[in-house]
């Protein structure tokens, strides 16, 4: 299954849906913190809704639309920034993917859309923490809680306001460590949604394999009769300069963080193996 995460650098879905064998990946105009980017693209991700996608769960920013900053609402309207986040918000809503689920803290989306489909928090998946996230889905059931535990630690400040002491975290990267999905809940999207649209999508798992198995096929004959491994029967048994044995571009393998398995380029610029991309090509236009 073809699954987009979209506005993630942390790859925290992205990584998820993979464990479960799904063909995931995360887009974010910011370079992966998650450790594959060979499952990431790093591009505006609105240049790729329609994609193909069996499935996307999209992250838009909340910055100026959340609840929590609406003592900055009066000039971020008058900046425009605030329309700017509804309109970007809006893409992933009226995109045409079958399956989508658009994910938020509290914020204005629930009158300025509508009021989402279910609201989640951390502790229903095995996090101590509180954090009311809000989801709008289309074409997916609600989530199941999967591990309730307690609510975790809290900060009361002077004003008597109280916060989940997860969240008061004192750092310059806090907003991205706040904006991150955590791993209870981004599981549960992973085996609870992935297992309902296996379980509708049927065989394609299987048509896929054979696909990727005919195109193996066809890369070695290919590169049976290239001059350079004709003159040097040698090279297929050396590595090429990221360390990488021919046999494991050849097949692909998921492990190789060298090849991005979207783009379909090798992020180490061996160029010697660049005609898998292109038989790859080929056989899916089939």
């Amino acid at each position: 299954m073809r699954v987009l995460v979209a506005c993630e650098e942390s790859q925290e879905v992205c990584k998820a849906f993979r464990e479960l064998g799904h063909e995931a990946f995360s887009c974010d105009i910011l370079e992966c913190s998650g450790g594959h980017p060979e499952w990431h693209i790093q591009d505006d991700v609105l240049k790729h809704l329609d994609d193909g996608w069996d499935l996307m769960i999209a992250h838009p920013p909340c910055t100026h639309l959340s609840v929590s900053g609406a003592r900055h609402f009066k000039k971020k309207i008058a900046y425009g920034r605030q329309q700017e986040a509804i309109e970007f918000f809006m893409k992933f809503i009226n995109s045409s993917i079958e399956r989508i689920c658009v994910e938020n803290p509290i914020c204005i989306m629930s009158s300025k859309y509508k009021k989402p489909t279910q609201i989640i928090q951390p502790f229903w998946f095995g996090h101590e923490a509180t954090k009311s996230t809000c989801l709008w889905l289309k074409n997916l059931p609600t989530l199941k809680p999967t591990n309730i535990v307690g609510k975790g630690e809290f900060t009361i400040f002077k004003s008597g306001k109280k916060m989940g002491s997860w969240y008061n975290v004192g750092s310059k990267n806090r907003a991205k460590i706040r904006s991150k999905t955590f791993p209870g809940i981004a599981k549960a999207m992973a085996e609870q949604w992935g297992k309902e649209l296996l379980s509708k999508i049927g065989d394609n798992s299987d048509n896929s394999q054979e696909s990727s198995q005919a195109v193996t096929r066809l890369a070695t004959e290919v590169s049976q009769s290239e001059t350079e491994l004709s003159s040097h029967p040698d090279t297929r048994k050396g590595l090429c300069k990221c360390g990488h044995t021919w046999e494991e571009h050849l097949e692909n393998i998921g492990e190789c963080r060298h090849f991005n398995f979207y783009t379909k380029k090798y992020n180490c610029g061996c160029k010697k193996y660049e005609n898998i991309s292109k038989l790859e090509d080929d056989e899916v236009g089939k």
